[in-house]
Parts: C-alpha cells; sequence; structure tokens
C-alpha cells in the first residue's frame, strides 16, 4: 500500500512538473500575431439573430461581468454600436496558491473585445500585461505576456517543463482566457 502511494505521488508531481505535454498549455498554446500575444474565438451566432438586439445583450453582459468584485477595474475603451464592436480594458487578480499562511497572487491587465459580423461573434483578448510581487517589493514587477508566457520565454532550454514562475502565469492566463470565452458562448447561445 505504501508504494503504490509513492508511486502515485511520484506521478503526479511529475506530471506537475513537466506540463509542457499537454495539450491545452503545451507549445503553440499562446498564440502570437504580429508580435503580441493574441488570443481569439470566433463563435457562431444563432440563426436569424438580430444583431443590434445581440449587440445589446453582449455589451450589458459584458458591462456586468466586468463589474463584479474580481474585476479590480474595468472601463470601456471603444465602443461602436453601429459596428457592433466594443472593447474593455481589464484588470483583475489571478491566484497562483493561496492558503491561510501564503497568497501568490498577480494583477493580469487585458484588452477583451467583441465585433459581430458575418453571422460570427469574434472575441478577442490581447495587450496582456501583468503586475506581480507589488507587496514583496513595493511597487512590484509589471512585464507582458510577450515577455512571460510565449513559448520561447516559459521552457526550460529542452522545452521539456515550464520554467517556475512564467510556467504558472501561462497556465492561469489559458485558464482564465478559456473561462471568459465560455461564458461568452454560454451568453450567446443561453446555454
Amino acid at each position: 500500500m505504501v508504494s503504490l502511494l509513492c508511486c502515485l505521488l511520484a506521478a503526479w508531481a511529475f506530471s506537475k512538473d513537466n506540463l509542457s505535454g499537454t495539450r491545452q498549455y503545451g507549445p503553440g498554446a499562446v498564440p502570437v500575431e504580429n508580435g503580441k500575444v493574441t488570443f481569439r474565438t470566433s463563435i457562431p451566432l444563432p440563426s436569424g439573430t438580430d444583431l443590434d438586439n445581440c449587440y445589446e445583450r453582449m455589451f450589458n453582459w459584458a458591462k456586468g461581468r466586468f463589474a463584479l468584485p474580481y474585476a479590480r477595474n474595468a472601463y470601456i475603451v471603444s465602443e461602436n454600436p453601429e459596428n457592433h464592436r466594443f472593447v474593455f480594458n481589464v484588470e483583475q487578480t489571478i491566484v497562483f496558491k493561496s492558503s491561510a499562511f501564503e497568497r501568490d497572487d498577480a494583477r493580469i491587465i487585458y484588452n477583451f473585445a467583441l465585433n459581430m459580423s458575418d453571422g460570427n461573434c469574434n472575441v478577442t483578448l490581447t495587450d496582456i500585461k501583468y503586475r506581480y510581487e507589488e507587496e514583496r517589493y513595493g511597487g512590484g514587477m509589471s512585464f507582458t505576456a510577450e515577455d512571460w508566457i510565449t513559448d520561447e520565454e516559459c521552457y526550460n532550454r529542452k522545452r521539456t517543463k515550464f520554467l517556475k514562475k512564467t510556467g504558472k502565469f501561462r497556465i492561469k492566463t489559458i485558464d482564465m482566457k478559456d473561462i471568459l470565452f465560455k461564458r461568452v458562448e454560454e451568453e450567446l447561445t443561453g446555454k
């Protein structure tokens, strides 16, 4: 029994350390367009969708979503109802570890853009920046996604493991993006 438990713990530790092989977080999971980390998705609009009503619903959803307590700060960068497009700049907290004795978190700042055209709702997350260890270093460190979570920046030399500092940012950013894109799809489809 003890040896089985030791094997399971060793397997778990290896899988936590060697995340580069996972498809969700692995190579290519952080797309770079024109030198900027840019996550995109295109969600088909239900047939017969009135674009003006759908845009208004999604705009109100975004205002509500980014007013929730986890969004430390959010504001509208641009809004164009005629072209069914809006952009929010959002600042929120991502938590890496939280316990009674320790909390490891960072602020993530990004632009969330939504555009409806050609029967699709196109969503983009870009201009991603981080602020980290503000309490520890009095102002903390600031860096961009391009300098921190790309394939070139977050792996060891052999590209077999994430670097300890940068890998956690990559994982939490991808998780945040996945949740956000899923919420947009749920709001659009009513599921």
